[in-house]
Formats: structure tokens, sequence, C-alpha cells
């Protein structure tokens, strides 16, 4: 599935911290151990956060920062409900993130000035900041900025019509690089099937497109995890493939330098840039065994070095979305009317471009794991399945839906690249 919210990178950043002591675990810890199931501990430590002065990244219910061979968890300091996502750190800064809750969300900035909340009517994306401490994030087509240390949000229309922006990420502090999905068409009624990178000039209140990807009724591209280089380039991670073909799509490193994109190297599977450390790339891979995200460093060499866990700039997918509802007809279906049906948390499988391929993959589900298994159309889950494809619901049984999705794809680990948790 290409659901925007879903790779957001995702397509994906997400949490914080407060005041005292650390908690410090070896770096060589972290990599030798899975990035679910028992954590330390979530200490307090507002200093990491209002300086930006680690790699900072969604993890559970708290924030994980990793600062040279040391990795902490630390506590928000909002003590917010929903789901942590899109952390973002900027060194000497501060720290940033989104309590994705159902309905409106909340960004939470954290810098020396202290803790500012900005409650949001919607969706809150990406949140980051500036080298001077302005702080932007997307929303609905456009973009939120609040200046360094004020609370007064500007409100930033975006390109196109019908659109959804995410990963705004300062240029400098006047230029912002900014993903845009491309709205629905004629053709293409639902669903991601095209994004590029855009540029929003402040000074001249104009926008203007970057990358030139194109996508249609059975091709699709969208771009993820734009993050400014150390050269001062922009590298980003553009994933395309066929909607028609039961098979990965395609990830690829590119780079944007000025206004002219180059693909770097196609990348061995599902990666998303994390950012920098120093001149290294940091990627957000999964944790095949939990489902929950890795953070890697790459080295000189081109291998990868596992210094921390969670999520940067993706979306944890071992979590249900609090937004992602599907409207169920009621009894009372026939006289024109709906229902809203409570959440329920699910594992969901796919996508399938043949209802046949999806039988043949919910039998194999049935007889390894001894589950349910239903294949669905988008008819039946409009808000998780998109039209011309089918996809596998999986019942969540233990109450606990992360360690549900972990058996499921220690069982099936095939399938690990196709399942996450939903809420229908």
């Amino acid at each position: 599935m290409k659901k925007l919210l879903t790779i957001l990178v995702a397509m994906s950043l997400g949490v914080l911290a407060v005041v005292a002591r650390l908690g410090l675990a070896p770096q060589a810890a972290v990599a030798a151990g899975s990035c679910r199931g028992a954590r330390s501990p979530a200490m307090a430590d507002g200093l990491a956060l209002m300086s930006g002065s680690g790699i900072a990244a969604a993890d559970g219910d708290a924030i994980q920062v990793v600062r040279g061979d040391r990795v902490s968890r630390i506590a928000p300091p909002d003590h917010g409900g929903g789901v942590l996502r899109h952390v973002s750190f900027r060194a000497g800064v501060g720290t940033t993130y989104v309590r994705d809750r159902r309905g409106g969300d909340v960004v939470v900035a954290e810098t020396s000035t202290g803790v500012r909340r900005f409650p949001v009517h919607g969706e809150a994306l990406n949140p980051s900041f500036s080298s001077t401490g302005d702080l932007v994030w997307a929303q609905g087509g456009g973009l939120r900025i609040a200046d360094g240390g004020s609370d007064v949000v500007r409100r930033i229309e975006g390109p196109l019509r019908h659109d959804v922006a995410f990963s705004p990420r300062f240029r400098d502090d006047e230029t912002l690089v900014v993903g845009i999905v491309s709205p629905p068409t004629g053709a293409v009624a639902e669903d991601e099937y095209l994004s590029n990178l855009w540029s929003y000039d402040a000074a001249s209140a104009r926008w203007r497109q970057l990358t030139h990807f194109s996508g249609g009724v059975d091709r699709w591209s969208v771009v993820r995890t734009p993050f400014l280089a150390p050269d001062g380039s922009v590298e980003f991670v553009r994933i395309h493939g066929r909607a028609s073909a039961d098979r990965a799509p395609s990830y690829e490193l590119w780079r944007l330098q000025g206004s002219t994109p180059t693909r770097l190297r196609s990348l061995p599977e599902e990666m998303y840039l994390a950012g920098f450390d120093g001149s290294a790339r940091l990627w957000n891979l999964r944790d095949g065994a939990t489902g929950s995200w890795k953070i890697d460093r790459e080295e000189a060499d081109g291998s990868l070095r596992q210094v921390g866990c969670g999520a940067v700039a993706v979306d944890p997918l071992d979590r249900p979305d609090p937004d992602r509802r599907a409207s169920i007809r009621s009894a009372g279906a026939e006289q024109g009317t709906a229902t809203q049906a409570p959440d329920v948390d699910q594992i969901l499988v796919g996508d399938f471009s043949s209802i046949d391929a999806a039988d043949q993959t919910a039998s194999r589900i049935k007889s390894a794991t001894g589950a349910s298994a239903t294949v669905v159309d988008s008819t039946q889950a409009p808000a998780v399945v998109r039209p011309g494809v089918w996809a596998i619901i999986v019942p969540v049984t233990s109450g606990d839906p992360e360690a549900d999705l972990a058996r499921f794809r220690q069982a099936l680990p095939d399938l690990a690249d196709w399942s996450w948790i939903v809420s229908i």
C-alpha cells in the first residue's frame, strides 16, 4: 500500500524530554539486541532535547537519543496522549515532534526557551527547525510556521489544489524543500500515486517544482524523507513501482543539488533516510523480527551498523494510527444510514493485484498461524485498501497489537514488509 501516512516517511519524526538525569546504555548493547521488548526505563533529560544534542527518534512512548556511543530513552516533557511520531532535532536549537491524536494533533517544540505546544485542527506532519529556531510543519496542503520563540503561527498555502504537503525542511533560513502529493485525478481517484519535491521561497512567497517524477493508473512514484546533507544538497528516497505487480517496489537514493535531481544508487531494501551524523548517512530500517524501526549508520565502506532504535522521519508501523478508521454499514444501511464502528486493531497484509493471489496468501496465513484471515477490498475497508487491489485482515487477539504483529512476522517472515497494524 502507498498510503502517505502509512509509509511516511513514513514516509515518517515524533518525541521529546524534561529535566534530570540520564539513563545511558552502551551503543553495542543496542546493536546486539532487538528494537522492541525489554526497553530501558525512560529517564528525564531536558538538556539533551532543548539543545538538539543527539539523534532523536520515537521509541514507543519515549524518545531515544543517540549521542556518540551512548543511547538514552527520555520521557517526553508534555506527558500527552496519542502516538509519538515525527521527531526532529537541530543541533544547537532543540527537538520537535508530533502528538498524533484522534482528530486534532499537537506539535511540541522544546528549545532553550522552554516547551511550546501548538494544537492543530487536523493532521500535523514532520515538524522541523531552521538554524535560527523557526519551526515549520506540514498541515493539509500547506505549511505552518512559527518564528523562533514565538507562539504565533503563520499559514502558507500549498502550490496545488487538493494536495497534501509533508516533510518540510529548511534548506536555508528563507527557503524550504517540501514534499507535495499530487491531488487525485479522474484516472486515479484515490490513494497516493505521485509525489514530488517543491521549494518555497519565503521572500517571494513563491513555490517551484524541483523534481518531475510521473505516475498514473498503473505506475506510481513517491518521494520520502528529504534531509539536508552536509554539502548543502538535499538527499531523499524515491520509491516507485506498478500497482498491478505482486512484488516489492524499487527503492532509490537521490540527491537534489540546486534544482537538479540525480539518482545516486539503488537501495537493497525498504529503507529511509533518518538524517546525518556528521558526514555519515543515518537510515531507518525495519527490525524484521519485531516490526519496529532501527537506526543504522552508513559506514565509509557502505556497510551499515546499528546505532539505535526508533522512528525518525517514518511512522511507527507497529502502532495504530489514531485517525485511521473505517465506516461500516449498520443493519439499517438499506435505509441509507451508516454508523461508525468502534476501532478494532487488525493486522493488514497487502497489496495484492488479484483476488486469487490474496486467497492463496490467506490460506498460507491460516495454516501457519491458525488465525482467521479475511480477504477484503476497498468496498469493505475503504480507509485502508485502495480501489483495484485486495488485502488480508488478520485479527489482533491478545490485546497487544505490537506483540501480535511481531509473532505474525516471525511466523511468516516473507510477509514482514507487507504487514502492519491498522484500526478499522
